[in-house]
């Protein structure tokens, strides 16, 4: 039946849209699969440890997704240069694209390794975590084994920006999939050998996520994409003024993302303490899966967009965004009715061990939802590098988010829903400009800034 709906709503007998097809089926699957263990896992963590030590833990977990950022958008550079590689059918470009791409963040991971070596010493992130005395000892070894197990996956996950600008974000996902079963079985293995602590957690979680992209690029460069397997011989330092020009912008929008959201549980913890935490990340991984569903539609459309855009199959594109928007429609239902559901959900789920503020499901569900409508026309201006405006906006939010997350946190009745609401007011603004400017490229009447 999904398959059929798919089907209808990509119809057009394009190899572009059935490539998306595919994507879509393949990626749904692994989706229901990760949302299954998303929910399973909170409770295992709740078991293995206790609400502070879960919010010490979410906290540094967040924080320590923010070196994914030092890439300076480069990753995210590759993936659209190397989709017009594929689509212009430049292997050889794209060999030099891959090769290039590896050697400057493998550079940038070194040089981040040896700073944290260098000042980790002097550091006490007991300290900047609000750990208690008891916890210095587990926080700072816990904080040292997740860093150092970080710095190779920060290389090594660029399989992933490669399967992705190759038009295969599902097999992006099934790697994604396989790291969080395995986190799961490690979890619930600890929990049997009642061995809840945050240095075990550590190696367990930093260990999945390095192991898996490592076994998965060896597979695909030596297969499916020894045609892009990176070579010294490849690199030419030439393109990586066109990968750092675009990835800059990247970088800047990854600035933006990082200020609105993964400095909520930092924020949270220094505003109202880390047992607040659990509350805020448990709603938003309830209202997450809507989200999570509507990205797996359109995520595949990114490069599928680049490649039309580079050929100028401006019909394709004006058709996919209208039906996209429908769907939303479909999602924004969705949302609304997990809102009015979601008490019930949370007795079944994590039953009375943490309270979930209802102001803070109605603004996680309005955060969910504008963030999918802009979803639609963020891939579509990502997918043709069109992001100027953008930065101007990503640059306004990195400025007025933390300060107005703080101050709205600090209001009776909002608490970390303030957080949240700070994150929609800054989101909403791109509603100004963001539609005006994909639809005026769709027909092709967009100039100056609209068209950069």
């Amino acid at each position: 039946m999904i398959s059929g709906f798919l089907d209808k709503f990509l119809k057009g007998a394009h190899s572009r849209s059935s490539l998306i097809l595919k994507n879509i089926i393949w990626s749904a699957g692994l989706k229901v699969v990760n949302a299954s263990v998303s929910f399973i896992v909170v409770p295992l963590y709740l078991t293995l440890l206790t609400d502070l030590s879960f919010g010490i833990w979410l906290t540094v977990s967040a924080v320590l997704q923010w070196f994914n950022f030092f890439d300076l958008g480069i990753g995210n550079g590759l993936r659209n240069k190397l989709a017009e590689a594929l689509a212009s059918s430049d292997r050889n470009l794209g060999r030099v694209y891959v090769s290039t791409t590896y050697v400057v963040v493998s550079i940038i991971a070194i040089v981040m390794l040896t700073l944290f070596l260098a000042t980790g010493y002097f550091v006490d992130w007991s300290v900047v975590f609000e750990a208690p005395v008891e916890l210095e000892r587990e926080v700072n070894l816990m904080v040292s084994i997740l860093f150092i197990l970080f710095v190779p996956q920060f290389v090594v996950q660029l399989i992933k920006m490669i399967v992705t600008a190759d038009q295969l974000p599902a097999l992006s996902n099934l790697m994604n999939t396989i790291v969080n079963v395995l986190q799961l079985a490690g979890v619930y293995t600890l929990v049997l050998m009642d061995s809840g602590s945050l240095v075990n957690l550590a190696w367990i979680v930093g260990g999945i996520n390095l192991l898996v992209p490592l076994i998965a690029s060896t597979i695909l460069f030596a297969k499916r994409y020894n045609y892009l397997r990176p070579s010294f011989s490849r690199v030419d330092f030439s393109h990586a003024h066109s990968l750092m020009g675009l990835g800059a912008t990247f970088f800047i929008l990854q600035g933006a993302a990082l200020v609105v959201f993964m400095t909520d549980n930092l924020i949270i913890t220094k505003v109202l303490g880390p047992d607040e935490v659990p509350a805020y990340n448990i709603s938003y991984r309830y209202f997450n899966l809507a989200l999570v569903f509507f990205t797996l539609i359109t995520a595949p459309f990114w490069s599928a967009f680049t490649e039309a855009y580079v050929k100028k199959d401006f019909i394709w594109i004006k058709r996919t965004i209208r039906r996209l928007l429908g769907i939303w429609g479909v999602t924004f239902l969705v949302v609304v009715s997990m809102i009015f559901l979601a008490e019930p959900v949370y007795a079944l789920w994590i039953g009375e061990k943490i309270e979930i503020p209802t102001r803070l499901n109605y603004l996680m569900g309005l955060w969910v939802a504008l963030s999918a409508l802009l979803s639609i026309f963020g891939t579509f201006l990502s997918g043709t590098g069109k992001l100027r405006i953008s930065l101007v906006h990503a640059v306004l939010v990195m400025i007025i988010n933390i300060p107005l997350s703080i101050w709205l946190a600090g209001f009776d009745g909002l608490g970390s829903g303030g957080v949240i609401l700070a994150s929609i007011l800054g989101a909403s603004l791109r509603l100004l400009f963001q539609p005006y400017q994909t639809f005026a490229l769709i027909r092709r009447k967009a100039e100056g800034i609209w068209d950069r």
